[in-house]
């Protein structure tokens, strides 16, 4: 191996370069069509370096999410998560404790499927289309809910505390 090839690990991510201790460098995918989570947040200066490196060890060996590991370690607040997700699937942010949701809005989804795609309708929006709110965008099968939503449905990114708050308004099909 050539000292140049030493840069690289894994298949061409690179070590930061002036870094104390090894670290992945982390701006090599800032450029990305979708920018990896982890980019978004050192841009937007909501956490370090170092701490990003600490949440990605504690994901791989937890299995949490990205997320999940950085809110678990105090690093990051729900707010900022969902903002960050938000921006990384061009959706638009809402936050549902200010802006509340539509009850009837809420009630079209049965609580079964809203806890498996962790989502909630927010509010109708022209056209007959539903804005629904989820906690991640991976997690949710956009055709699915437009099929059991009988209308369109265009995504938004909330807390997931808040969508699991609005639950209370969603319809159990097992009563």
């Amino acid at each position: 191996m050539s000292s140049s090839d030493k840069r690289f690990i894994g298949g061409g991510l690179r070590l930061a370069s002036g870094s104390a201790a090894p670290r992945l460098d982390h701006g090599y995918f800032q450029n990305e069509v979708r920018p990896m989570l982890g980019s978004i947040l050192l841009q937007k200066g909501l956490i370090t370096h170092e701490r990003l490196d600490a949440a990605l060890a504690q994901a791989r060996v937890t299995g949490m999410r990205l997320g999940e590991a950085l809110i678990a370690g105090g690093w990051l607040y729900e707010p900022e998560l969902a903002a960050a997700l938000a921006e990384q699937f061009g959706l638009r942010y809402v936050d549902l404790v200010r802006h509340p949701l539509d009850p009837t809005a809420a009630n079209l989804l049965p609580v079964e499927v809203a806890r498996r795609m962790f989502a909630v309708p927010v509010r109708f929006l022209d056209a007959g289309r539903v804005e629904v709110a989820v906690a991640d965008p991976c997690d949710v099968d956009v055709q699915a809910l437009e099929q059991i939503l009988g209308r369109g449905v265009d995504l938004v990114v909330g807390e997931r505390s808040a969508i699991q708050d609005a639950w209370r308004y969603a319809p159990s099909t097992s009563a």
